[in-house]
């Protein structure tokens, strides 16, 4: 049986779901979308890290190939960990069970693959290898898929954002893989309206 890939899983990234975080007193409420203006489906998150429990709840609807409609509430445990030279990062704790044992790892991205939001490891997730030719009309596509990809491992890597008031190199390396993404993003939006768009400037960024 093959493994589906990461690449067409709905994500939650901690970094975008902690933005701006601190400035409403540790807790926030957010709606999450996907495709345009939601057509691929949304969710509502609740995310604390005031307190001694720091969790994201997730609560969403789905409903079955049966058509039964079912209603989802849970928490999934936030970790804070201390950075080297000072302050700290925030991780989701897969709550997932895989052979009847809890997952716990220390993740910063969860994919839903199946009823509930879980790591890539416990949904044995896979990469997929995408065609590179710059001259493809789907490249624009594959590329933002891709980009997504090394954000994610970066994400997970980084440490800290800053040192001393100034952007570390991993974090000046993920403005512009965040730059390359919006880049891509404007290509695709382009080639689906016939609308030419020179890719090749996608490397300057």
């Amino acid at each position: 049986m093959s493994k589906s890939e990461a690449d067409w899983c709905k994500k939650i990234e901690i970094w975008w779901l902690l933005k701006g975080v601190k400035e409403t007193n540790g807790y926030k409420r957010s709606t999450v979308s996907w495709g345009e203006n939601g057509s691929h489906g949304s969710i509502t998150v609740e995310v604390s890290i005031w307190g001694d429990e720091k969790y994201a709840r997730f609560l969403y609807s789905q409903t079955d190939h049966s058509g039964e409609k079912k209603d989802f509430d849970y928490k999934v445990p936030i970790i804070e960990t201390p950075c080297h030279f000072g302050g700290s990062r925030y991780w989701f704790q897969c709550s997932l069970y895989k052979a009847d044992k809890y997952c716990g790892r220390r993740v910063g991205v969860l994919y839903k693959d199946g009823d509930w939001f879980g790591c890539r490891h416990c949904y044995e997730l896979t990469y997929s290898s995408r065609n590179k030719d710059r001259r493809y009309k789907h490249y624009p596509t594959f590329r933002v898929l891709e980009l997504h990809q090394q954000i994610d491992k970066l994400e997970e890597k980084a440490k800290r954002y800053t040192y001393k008031g100034k952007p570390t190199k991993k974090r000046q390396r993920l403005e512009k893989l965040y730059r390359q993404t919006m880049f891509y993003v404007r290509a695709f939006r382009a080639s689906e309206k016939g609308i030419d768009f020179d890719v090749s400037r996608g490397r300057d960024f």
